[in-house]
Formats: structure tokens, sequence, C-alpha cells
């Protein structure tokens, strides 16, 4: 049975995210629309219906000569996805906590921690696992609303996330997570919104170091 064209481009379109979202294809840099097809062996048009799609949601720059660039990261986008990372998970997290499943959801981040631990040295799994700790913040938390918002800017989480990693920051992470786990286990939620508020703090200041030295605008 043959392929339906809108499946084509959409594992098309599935392929080029993870390869901007992974760092394989780095911010700044650029794609050939026919040697992406020559690649995946497939005609331009998924793959021209692919790089639309990408471009409407602000990960491709295509122009007027059709060429087709990785986005590149501004500060005040970064500074954004911060703030709203900040005001999402620390009031999920006090909702967690009120809701008296702090025991229960430190033991799930728990196990998710030992996971990132074994992920370690391979970067796209340990930041995938990492987006995975922080979105357990939101399953106690009760509001379904708060989980959407969260989810709107998940994958610019990850992308910022592989940004942001050095081979000390693996072990830096591990223990940020360690704390949080710690506090929201014993409910303890000054303990737990210091410990996260302190990570987030450090991804994004990582990153406003890391500023010129990375392709951003």
């Amino acid at each position: 049975m043959p392929v339906k064209k809108e499946n084509l481009a959409a594992g098309i379109y599935e392929r080029i995210k993870k390869g901007i979202l992974s760092l394989e294809f780095s911010p700044g840099s650029t794609l050939q629309e026919r040697a992406m097809a020559e690649e995946l062996g497939v005609s331009r048009t998924p793959v021209r219906e692919a790089v639309h799609r990408l471009a409407q949601e602000g990960w491709l720059l295509v122009n007027s000569r059709k060429s087709i660039q990785i986005r590149t990261v501004a500060a005040a986008d970064m500074r954004e996805v911060f703030q709203a990372r900040r005001l999402l998970e620390l009031n999920a997290l006090e909702l967690l906590i009120s809701s008296g499943l702090s025991n229960e959801s430190g033991h799930r981040m728990e196990h998710m921690l030992s996971h990132m631990k074994e992920s370690r040295g391979t970067l796209y799994s340990f930041i995938s696992a990492d987006q995975s700790f922080h979105s357990l913040l939101f399953s106690a938390a009760g509001n379904s609303r708060l989980r959407g918002f969260w989810n709107s800017v998940s994958e610019e989480m990850i992308w910022l996330g592989m940004l942001a990693m050095n081979e000390q920051r693996y072990d830096d992470v591990l223990a940020e997570h360690g704390k949080i786990v710690e506090a929201v286990a014993k409910g303890k939620k000054r303990a737990a919104k210091e410990a996260l508020r302190g990570h987030l703090d450090n991804t994004e200041g990582i990153l406003l170091r890391k500023f010129d030295a990375l392709t951003f605008e």
C-alpha cells in the first residue's frame, strides 16, 4: 500500500524537527531542499510541505531565494522561555505539594532521575529525560491548562537545554534535580521552590554566558 502524501510529509517534518532539536542541524545553518529529498529518497514536494510547516512554527526561515535556514536564538526569546518556565513550573510545584501527593511524586521523580543518570553522556536522551522529569511536576498538579501552556514551550526547552549542556553540566543537573526530589518527597514547599528556581536560573545563566560563543542573534 503506497504511503499517503500527507503521512510522508509528516514523517519528514518530524525528521527535520528532531534534527533541529538534537542540534544535528545547528542554529543558523542552512538546509537544501533538493539534498534533503535525495537523502530521504522522496520527491521535493513532501519536503517542501514539511519545510513550510516548520517555517510557520518559527523553526525555519525561508527567504525569497528559497534559502532554508535553521532559526537562531535571540536573547529576548531565551529570556521569555525561562520566564514562562518559572511561572509555570513553580506554580505547578506549589500545587503538587499542596495536593498531598508530594511523597508519591517524589518517588516518581526519583525514578526519572535514575533514568537521567543512565542517559548521562547521550545528550539528546539525557535532555529528553530531563523534560520528562520536569513534566512530572504537572502530573499531580491537577491543572490541565497549566500543563498545556507548559507543553506549548516544551520543544524550545529541549532545544535550549541542548545548547546549555557541557560535560560538567551533566553532574550539575543531576545534583540540582536531586535537591528538587529530596524537597518534594519531604513536602518542603519552600525548599523545593528554591531548588527548582536555582536550577532554572543556572541553566539560563549558562546560556547567557555562552551567548557570544553560539550562533545566536
